[in-house]
């Protein structure tokens, strides 16, 4: 029974063949494209491995992600059914032991697409060690992700949960040179040092090792825990209220009240920024670096604190990322009502102005908390270029969420958007990294509005206008794919 369960819930995530793919692909893209320059960034933060094993670890970091989400939608998406299967006559165990084994099986194929693509960056791929670290790095977060699915009932809310945890997990974890002792309780910090190859002098007579083992038993059994209790038990599911101006203030009134069943998304819009932007600025280095910048039409190399470059950049970074995930989660979790609406009097573009209004909101929610963090440590030379820039970047990722959810699904939409944003923002306009962005990073959504950002971040005087008609381009034509994918949603 358990054998039968387990095949039909791999048939069944296998239907969809995009998640399939990008289960392979983006940890591929991932390795491939962010190795060198996490090695890089680690070695400025002064991690405590050589740039060789950092590169080892990213195959980790990007398992772990893939098979948290993974078993996160696994378990979330197929609550309901679940528990009719069990009451049935399946058995809450069976159930429960097939879910985990698919689970597990999904965190293989994520883990052996980041060897893969390891190996082609380095021969470390095919050490046991790292082998045995990678898979446990997975095991680790599929336990995570199963948790919180069975306990979080919200879609949204629960992936934000297990992505963020894993942000906190890898980005101040002793790789990126994390010394302080409370990061010895994330659940990727001694699997880290076994990757990495480095002693924590902390691990007591387990060794790092053995207690990587306990972390990956420990998320297991609580998830076995979790989710063997919410498949008994019976909850009764949540009601959407669905309830030209009065139109739409009713369904504003509407979208509030779904917002506010969103509790974790207003958590970490401002939590995030004020964690993330505060710690990052913390451990950055106050040494000089060079950044390309243009100064009463001049473009040259200025020398500028690298503490200032990354708190000006940390600003587009988080807001890029928590603009296009309430993009994505907002429309998915309204398209049936939206659906519905589309067959009453609503015309398409009031519903799709009442989508965009709650989305706008967050986006310049979280853009406003990024930008009043980073100023207790930075001065911008011109805050309005500064702050109008960020919000372009806010608002062009949010705009990107809305065309991802509907074309991709929840899985496949959240694996891209943790993907498009780093590689776009945190890598290719990313000064701390290169002086001026590299010719491939100039066709990405961002580069504009970044590059505004950085004039007004570091000079006084406003020379970008090229780039600030490129951010305007970039922001209209999403709006009009945005409306577009809508429409065929809505209509459907």
């Amino acid at each position: 029974m358990t054998y039968r369960l387990t095949s039909r819930w791999l048939a069944e995530y296998a239907r969809r063949p995009l998640n399939l793919v990008l289960l392979l692909v983006v940890p591929v893209i991932f390795v491939t494209m962010s190795a060198g320059t996490l090695a890089d960034f680690a070695d400025i933060l002064g991690g405590v491995a050589d740039l060789g094993e950092v590169e080892a670890a990213t195959a980790g970091w990007a398992a772990a992600v893939l098979a948290g989400v993974a078993g996160f939608f696994h378990v979330s998406t197929s609550r309901d059914a679940d528990r009719r299967l069990a009451a049935a006559g399946a058995g809450a165990g069976r159930v429960v032991a097939s879910r985990l084994v698919s689970t597990l099986a999904l965190a293989a194929l994520a883990s052996a697409g980041a060897l893969l693509a390891l190996r082609v960056r380095t021969d470390l791929a095919g050490t046991p060690r790292v082998i045995g670290a990678t898979l446990l790095f997975a095991v680790i977060y599929a336990g995570i992700g199963v948790t919180v699915g069975a306990l979080v009932r919200s879609e949204m809310n629960g992936s934000l949960i297990v992505v963020f945890a894993w942000i906190f997990d890898v980005f101040f974890g002793p790789a990126m040179g994390g010394r302080a002792p409370f990061i010895r309780v994330f659940p990727l910090h001694f699997p880290t040092l076994v990757v990495t190859d480095v002693a924590s002098g902390h691990a007591g007579r387990l060794g790092d090792l053995g207690l990587s083992l306990v972390w990956a038993g420990l998320t297991m059994s609580v998830a076995v825990i979790s989710l063997t209790l919410t498949t008994r038990s019976h909850q009764h599911a949540t009601r959407h209220k669905i309830p030209v101006l009065r139109r739409i203030g009713v369904a504003l009134m509407a979208a509030s009240r779904q917002l506010r069943r969103m509790p974790v998304m207003w958590v970490l819009i401002v939590g995030l920024p004020v964690a993330f932007i505060s710690a990052s600025i913390a451990v950055t280095p106050d040494d000089p670096t060079p950044v390309e910048l243009v100064e009463r039409g001049q473009r040259a190399l200025q020398i500028v604190s690298m503490t200032d470059v990354h708190g000006a950049v940390m600003v587009p970074i988080t807001v890029g990322f928590l603009a296009s995930l309430a993009g994505l989660f907002v429309i998915l979790d309204s398209a049936q009502a939206d659906r519905r609406l589309s067959l009453t009097s609503y015309r398409t573009w009031e519903i799709l102005t009442v989508r965009m209004a709650v989305i706008t909101a967050a986006s310049l929610l979280a853009t406003a908390v990024a930008v009043a963090v980073t100023s207790f440590s930075f001065d911008a030379a011109s805050w309005p270029i500064f702050i109008a820039a960020n919000v372009l970047v806010a608002l062009t990722y949010a705009t990107i969420g809305v065309i991802v959810g509907p074309l991709f699904g929840r899985l496949g939409g959240l694996y891209l958007l943790l993907l498009l944003p780093f590689i776009d923002i945190g890598m290719a306009q990313n000064p701390m990294f290169d002086a001026a962005p590299p010719t491939w990073g100039r066709y990405l959504p961002a580069h504009g509005a970044v590059r505004v950002m950085m004039d007004g971040a570091f000079t006084p005087t406003f020379d970008e206008t090229g780039a600030l008609l490129l951010a305007v381009a970039w922001l209209m034509a999403l709006a009009i794919g945005a409306v577009a994918v809508f429409r065929r949603v809505t209509v459907s």
